[in-house]
């Protein structure tokens, strides 16, 4: 069966899958200059090394609450 996108709904490839830090669904993720869609936003942790993904919905919720 064929991974779909948690925010988008449009088929999964490898390459350009992610999973959110936040709910854990899997969404897609472009780097710079890649053609498709970008249903996350690249986020830092503290005390995490490295870079993590916040997928749309995710987002969302988080910045409403900060309103």
């Amino acid at each position: 069966m064929e991974e779909t996108c948690h925010v988008c709904g449009k088929p999964l490839d490898e390459i350009c899958a992610v999973n959110c830090v936040v709910c854990g669904g899997k969404v897609h993720f472009n780097p710079a200059g890649s053609p498709g869609n970008d249903c996350c936003g690249v986020v830092t942790q503290i005390g995490a090394c490295g870079l993590s993904f916040v997928c749309n919905d995710c987002d969302e919720k988080i910045k409403s609450r900060e309103r």
